[in-house]
């Protein structure tokens, strides 16, 4: 890289940043632009430019150890919230969201030119759509080719007259801008079906503004918070029912998609319903949310689906994240979708080789903010420029589908050029050439130092009215290389919040701000879609299911770092272990007993092994994948601790070489997360029918792992066994020692331990008190008022709860003839068999929709094997 001269007396500081530490200020001093780039906060003379100059006037205040100290913890948080695109996909690979301490800083005066040509293009956009999908003049009139529209993959005449004009079509649009060496900014491309990034510019403002809270107030940074009060106005707006209070939901493909996390974020954060296709159905021409508690009709679908996905009856027949019947529905005025099924055709390559004259037919206006050069191969005088110029340019498909990569003939062989210029020849109309993007630079923080990295900038507008107000921000993006921003916005190694400057101070604005007009009040909960439902079932089962792991594993270890366990008494303990998939390998009891560091080697294998869909580990990470499919219905308390305790795993018992005492330790923590999980659903979340199925997973879960370590602490043949040592573990595991300590002192008897951990309805514990609870649960579900008979969750959990309630202790404490506990083996047996059935029985009833029916039983790794054959891709 070639590097600009800054002077040695540090002109390039002001004099705020020259009082900095001396170490910040030598970083400072050394920070260099690239030479014949723009650079965002240096100026050609070396000189910070204003803006920057207070920026860094509050950043040098702070010590390199401080401002990594930050850091640090900012990606930390992140992991926490489960930023990354995307988490959950098929290929179930997880890209974390970098974010870099330093923001982009544009001043408002120079932003102020930038918005009147964003809006200029944002309008632009819209009548070019309006004017395709309707009397097509561009089309007779030849401004436009034909095949701008008739070529495109993606065109379905469907999708014309959805929208009656002058209704718009684009709501929200975004705009990729690149800086040239002038200064000047060019817009690179369009976005106008559903813009990426709106999710992850709030995330990046509210980890910045509290990583850097000074910087933040002194530069007078423009809020976020009207932009988006601008858009819920524009969603409201659509809606042709219930004006004042309409149902909107944001339309996700779902936790398949790689912006899953933006779209559960921004749905939290607009008070939107985050559904799914599945979710939606079409009944008498309307959109309905299917809900536990029957159809509710939704009048705005804030889209984040293609647009050719969106409806299997009229576009992709094989669709599987549209709704059937969708198009018909809007033709007829009962639904508003937002931005309009076809919209993406105006995100054409193509067509930035035909905007200037566009504009000037459409607007009688010249293009205020120019696009990159263009030229369609469709033209024959374009195809001899493209092909005359081949090493020079960067070659496009003409239609956007799929963010394929660009072409890059100079970095590609003779042979690879032969057969992309064979390819442009024989179908020309299908590519585009364009010149290379200049980008200019910015300063990045890496491994302590400043760094010039280039730079990538979407925009993002929204209607308002007759114009597009423009986000007083934006998404960047900033890579050691230009070129590695070629592709899309998720390209690039970091993020950067962006600062605009006002000029004076800015006033706090928040979403939530007053509604004098009236609102019906009401007692929600029963509008949960079978899809959460079945999601909130599943978190609750696997944090039980930890919980239970983690007791057993440490009652375990706690025995055999004693020295006053016999080992041949603990072998009730390590079968549980086995059986329950932490020890995993083929290896003795003696072996394991005799040493305490093997013993915790082979554990901590076991529990940490992902390749083991029923270890601990496992177990949290498909507990954490759950909760991010359910993030826009429970607490934000509730993701991050649950990320806390994914990351408790993942680290501290990382290099799985643990001493027992430390690995207790790390599961003492575990089971405080699990409990401080269990608090928060008991006394945050309100007793709608979400909490019921989170409520009720954990019950059975319970109830199950609870008759399951009783019938292998006590088995059925007690002949082998120290019944005293078994008793005492079952209380530790089931955390009722003290407990029972308290009524009965130290006399352990196997009729009092199984009264306490079985039929106590006192002890929160117990199979009864779980029976009891998941009987509620059961009895609050919605149903039929003129419903005559018990259903079949209602008979099965009637029947499991009587059988507990009914049995007689002294019967199941006493051995037979052949001194065997058949009677306690005989339930246990029956609960082990009847609650899947239960589990069944309620997932049949009311999470139909959620996909596929999963077994009690069933593993993790089966879990995601059978999710991935299911149309929606979900992992459960």
């Amino acid at each position: 890289m070639n590097e600009t001269n800054v002077a040695e007396d540090s002109t390039a500081t002001s004099p705020a940043v020259r009082s900095a530490p001396p170490q910040f200020r030598a970083i400072l001093d050394r920070y260099r632009g690239v030479g014949g780039c723009f650079d965002e906060a240096v100026g050609p003379d070396g000189v910070l430019r204003p803006g920057w100059q207070t920026l860094f006037g509050k950043l040098g205040g702070l010590t390199v150890a401080e401002v990594e100290r930050r850091v640090g913890q900012a990606q930390r948080q992140m992991s926490i919230d489960g930023v990354a695109f995307n988490p959950h996909d098929a290929s179930n690979v997880s890209r974390p969201w970098s974010l870099d301490p330093i923001p982009l800083v544009i001043r408002q005066q120079e932003w102020s030119l930038v918005e009147q040509g964003l809006d200029q293009r944002g309008r632009l956009a819209d009548l070019i759509l309006l004017d395709l999908l309707g009397p097509q003049t561009l089309l007779q009139e030849r401004v436009l080719p034909p095949e701008v529209l008739f070529a495109h993959p993606r065109y379905f005449p469907a999708y014309h007259s959805l929208v009656p004009r002058p209704h718009k079509h684009l709501h929200l649009y975004a705009a990729d801008l690149a800086r040239a060496s002038d200064g000047s900014w060019w817009v690179t491309s369009d976005r106008t079906r559903s813009p990426f990034g709106l999710g992850y510019v709030l995330e990046n403002r509210l980890i910045t503004s509290r990583m850097l809270p000074a910087a933040f107030e002194s530069c007078h940074v423009r809020r976020l918070a009207p932009f988006f009060m601008a858009l819920q106005a524009t969603m409201k707006s659509l809606a042709s029912q219930r004006s004042e209070n309409p149902r909107i939901a944001l339309w996700s493909k779902g936790p398949a998609s790689r912006a899953y996390f933006e779209d559960a974020f921004l749905a939290r954060y607009l008070g939107y319903t985050l559904v799914e296709g599945g979710d939606l159905a079409v009944r008498d021409n309307k959109v309905m949310l299917k809900t536990l508690g029957g159809l509710l009709p939704v009048e705005v679908l804030m889209r984040r689906v293609e647009d050719h996905d969106c409806d299997p009856a009229e576009l992709i027949g094989e669709s599987s994240n549209g709704v059937a019947g969708l198009l018909e529905a809007i033709r007829s005025g009962n639904v508003a979708v937002s931005n309009s099924i076809g919209s993406c055709l105006s995100e054409s390559p193509m067509l930035l080789a035909f905007l200037p004259a566009v504009c000037q037919h459409l607007m009688g206006e010249k293009l205020k903010l120019p696009s990159i050069g263009t030229w369609w191969c469709g033209q024959e005088s374009a195809l001899r420029y493209v092909l005359d110029n081949f090493d020079n340019l960067v070659i496009r498909y003409a239609f956007r589908r799929d963010d394929e990569a660009p072409f890059q003939p100079s970095k590609m062989t003779v042979e690879q050029k032969g057969e992309l210029k064979a390819r442009i020849k024989a179908e020309p109309g299908q590519f585009v050439g364009q010149s290379h993007v200049s980008r200019s630079t910015a300063p990045v923080w890496e491994g302590g130092q400043l760094h010039s990295w280039s730079l990538a900038l979407r925009s993002f507008l929204v209607a308002n009215g007759d114009r597009y107000e423009t986000l007083p921000g934006g998404l960047a993006r900033v890579a050691p290389e230009a070129d590695v921003l070629l592709h899309n916005m998720t390209s690039g190694e970091k993020s950067q919040d962006v600062w605009i400057l006002a000029e004076e101070g800015v006033e706090a604005v928040s979403l939530l701000n007053v509604n004098h007009s009236t609102i019906e009040l009401t007692r929600g909960g029963a509008e949960l879609p079978s899809r959460a439902a079945d999601n909130l079932f599943w978190l609750g089962r696997n944090l039980e299911r930890a919980e239970q792991i983690a007791r057993l594993v440490r009652v375990t270890l706690q025995h055999i770092t004693s020295q006053e366990d016999a080992h041949e008494s603990l072998s009730p303990l390590i079968a549980a272990c086995r059986r329950s998939k932490q020890l995993l390998g083929e290896v003795s009891e003696l072996q394991l007993t005799q040493s305490v560091e093997f013993f915790s080697k082979r554990i901590t294998e076991g529990i940490l092994d992902r390749k083991n869909s029923y270890s601990l580990r496992s177990v949290v990470h498909a507990a954490e994948a759950t909760a991010m499919k359910v993030r826009d219905r429970i607490a934000l308390d509730h993701l991050r601790v649950i990320g806390d305790l994914r990351l408790l795993l993942d680290t501290q018992l990382a290099s799985g070489e643990v001493a027992a005492s430390d690995l207790i330790s790390v599961l003492d923590n575990a089971i405080i997360q699990l409990n401080a999980l269990s608090g928060l659903a008991g006394e945050n979340m309100t007793r709608t029918l979400g909490w019921r199925f989170l409520d009720m997973g954990r019950r059975l879960e319970r109830a199950f792992q609870t008759a399951s370590t009783l019938g292998q602490l006590l088995p059925l043949d007690l002949t082998h066994v120290d019944v005293s040592r078994s008793l005492e573990f079952c209380l530790q595991i089931h955390d009722s020692f003290m407990t029972y300590r308290n009524r009965y002192l130290a006399n352990l008897q196997i009729a009092a331990v199984l009264d306490l951990l079985i039929a106590d309805d006192t002890n929160p514990r117990s199979i009864l008190f779980q029976m009891h609870t998941v009987s509620k649960h059961v009895n609050r579900l919605p149903r039929s008022s003129t419903q005559a008979i018990l259903s079949n969750e209602e008979r099965l959990s009637l029947s499991i709860t009587n059988a507990v309630r009914l049995a007689e202790i002294a019967e199941l404490s006493t051995l037979d003839k052949r001194g065997e506990l058949t009677g306690l083996h005989k339930l246990l047996s029956r609960l082990i068999e009847q609650l899947p059935k239960l589990s069944d029985a309620v997932s049949a009833r009311f999470l139909i929709h959620a996909g596929f029916q999963r077994h009690f039983a069933l593993s993790p790794a089966s879990i995601r094997q059978s999710s991935s054959d299911n149309q929606d891709g979900a992992t459960r």
